[in-house]
């Protein structure tokens, strides 16, 4: 991959996402537009809304951080904000994208139960790529036409689109955690809650103690919840969010390992040198050198 000494954050804007924080669009028109305006949707940049991709036709590799994911036909490919993704330009792909702003899915998800919202896909147990079964695909494609016919009547129909996302939002995590099935709603509530903090205190805290004392619990049932939920400990779970910011810094935003180290909270350099090559077999430099090819 060639060097990238500064991920490009490629942003998108319309009357409707601007009217109702929300828009629907054509995918090939889409990625026809970005390119037209001199971006490159093909390599890795950085979303600045909350993505749907619903594929219709098309199979291929999707990038999203640092990590390839198989797509077909039927299918929905889950994005949030700030993450570093790529379509693949070896394969046409035709469907839909959703764009939402931060405020609408807010919005949106205050209509839901916070279980629904587990970011399970940082626990190392999910996959970004959902297939539908037929029948939820065809019931995915009423509620975007809903949705669509929704947002035209005008700004004053906000309400009746955030419903009917919600409405297919549930539907997909349902499928989506059906692998969590044997939790209770406390367990995934829970659980969703530290991720957040996780996601939210990563770079001054690392310590899976400290989670449990944001918490009121305590470190073994801290533990005991993130292994029943996708087999790994809390501390795996910090480190890995941490190794994953690691990554962002010096081979997409173009960071020095001083600078990366600086900016997450390393005061000792040799320690972030040391917790790197710990976690992923090379050194900081090591994996910069690697990406940059």
């Amino acid at each position: 991959m060639d060097k990238i000494d500064d991920i490009p954050n490629i942003t998108y804007d319309s009357p409707k996402l601007r009217e109702t924080g929300m828009d629907i669009l054509d995918l090939e028109e889409f990625l026809q537009s970005i390119c037209d305006d001199g971006a490159n949707p093909y390599e890795p940049h950085r979303v600045s809304h909350f993505c749907l991709i619903f594929v219709e036709q098309g199979e291929g590799q999707h990038y999203i951080d640092f990590h390839s994911y198989p797509y077909e036909s039927d299918c929905i490919i889950f994005l949030n904000k700030s993450q570093i993704h790529a379509f693949d330009v070896k394969q046409k792909i035709r469907g839909k994208l959703v764009l939402m702003t931060r405020e609408f899915f807010s919005a949106s998800s205050a209509n839901i139960r916070t279980s629904y919202f587990v970011p399970v896909h940082q626990s190392l147990s999910a996959f970004p790529v959902l297939h539908l079964n037929s029948e939820l695909n065809e019931s995915c494609k009423a509620m975007l036409t809903e949705m669509k016919r929704a947002m035209n009547e005008g700004p004053d129909s906000g309400v009746i689109v955030q419903l009917l996302l919600s409405a297919m939002l549930i539907k997909l995590a349902k499928q989506r955690e059906s692998h969590l099935i044997h939790l209770s709603e406390q367990q995934k509530e829970r659980f969703g809650e530290f991720l957040r903090l996780v996601d939210r205190h990563f770079t001054e805290i690392r310590e899976a103690s400290q989670y449990a004392q944001l918490m009121h619990s305590s470190y073994k049932c801290l533990n005991q919840l993130c292994k029943t939920c996708c087999g790994h400990t809390a501390k795996q779970l910090i480190d890995f969010r941490i190794i994953l910011e690691i990554k962002r810094k010096l081979a997409m935003d173009g960071l020095s390992v001083q600078q990366a180290a600086f900016e997450l909270g390393f005061e000792d350099t040799t320690h972030f040198i040391k917790y790197f090559k710990r976690h992923t077999g090379k050194t900081p430099a090591a994996f910069k050198r690697a990406y940059e090819g």
